[in-house]
């Protein structure tokens, strides 16, 4: 009976932010196909940023707001799944491994030299490494009970990692087109180079269809590398707490992945109709439009002011030297 009750009141907690986001998500939609230059996942952002700055949404939506971001991203990335097929997959997987290995290994330990160079503290320093290089606030908050960071630690490497990932929106296709990148090394580009998930899947759709899916499938990849570090970061650090290993691998664990391969096999074997496909990404591609509206709602602008300098250039060496790397690596290998 208390359980039913509770689940009612968390629903309708939820239903308010979701409906929002759905809102603002058509609106964006509409806009996008005004102005497809501009395209519905780049206006989604803006109408968030812009709502998120003029009024504090956080009391009454938030818990739909961060359902959108965390669980139906994980919902679209599976529906991606359905219209892929699992050699395309591997291939790109094969392509992209050692950009994506590279990028990695260089982001955080360049990063980590940086925050050093500024004296900025190793913990924070890390935390915005970790989440440059990997998967954004994921990463973060897989990380932050290892390295024991303060609460204000972990919301000022957070804060880096989202003002970055809003830059990414409107540098990379730019830089792409400048470049002339086929949809191919785009999506590689972004998969690799872009911080959280949301982020790079929808820079990597902005650009094109294609680009959408290579950065889909390039990002999982990426995300993957948490595992090792969080593995690796113990042997750095004297200071970790006991079962925080444990309950990092657990929480960074990405099951959706697997959900993810297993639509691309049975859309291998030909389980999916071409209509089915087609239902899906179209499916898939507005909930990412609608995760990108919840992202810009979330977005405190007056808040990267209380960063500093040091977080705000650490977080700006560690974006510029991942995405230069990967670039170079794609243009020249």
């Amino acid at each position: 009976m208390f359980i039913h009750q509770d689940l009612n009141t968390k629903w309708k907690k939820r239903l308010r932010g979701m409906i929002l986001v759905v809102v603002i998500a058509i609106v964006a939609h509409y806009l996008g196909s005004l102005f497809p230059l501009v395209g519905g996942i780049l206006f989604a952002i803006i109408l968030g940023l812009i709502l998120g700055s003029l009024w504090d949404v956080s009391p009454i939506y938030q818990s739909g707001i961060t359902f959108v971001v965390t669980k139906l991203l994980k919902l679209a990335v599976v529906l991606l799944g359905i219209s892929l097929n699992l050699n395309a997959i591997v291939d790109i997987g094969r392509q992209s491994i050692i950009v994506v290995v590279t990028s990695v290994i260089l982001g955080i330990a360049l990063t980590y030299w940086f925050g050093k160079l500024l004296k900025l503290d190793r913990t924070l320093t890390l935390m915005i490494g970790i989440g440059t290089s990997i998967c954004g606030t994921t990463a973060i908050s897989c990380v932050k009970g290892i390295l024991d960071a303060k609460e204000d630690e972990t919301a000022y490497a957070i804060s880096t990692i989202v003002f970055f990932n809003l830059i990414a929106f409107f540098v990379y296709p730019f830089v792409g087109q400048l470049l002339n990148f086929n949809a191919i090394d785009f999506g590689i580009w972004s998969g690799t180079a872009v911080h959280d998930t949301s982020s790079a899947v929808a820079v990597g759709f902005a650009y094109s269809s294609e680009a959408g899916d290579v950065a889909t499938t390039v990002k999982l990849a990426r995300t993957l590398f948490l595992l090792p570090v969080i593995l690796i970061l113990p042997a750095l650090m004297s200071n970790q707490k006991k079962g925080s290993v444990k309950n990092s691998l657990k929480n960074a664990f990405p099951w959706f992945i697997l959900w993810f391969l297993f639509m691309s096999i049975l859309n291998s074997l030909g389980f999916f109709s071409e209509g089915l496909q087609a239902f899906s990404n179209d499916f898939a591609k507005f909930i990412i439009v609608m995760v990108m509206a919840a992202v810009g709602l979330q977005v405190n602008l007056k808040g990267f002011v209380k960063l500093g300098y040091k977080p705000f250039l650490t977080g700006l060496f560690a974006s510029v030297v991942v995405s230069i790397v990967s670039l170079i690596m794609i243009r020249f290998l």
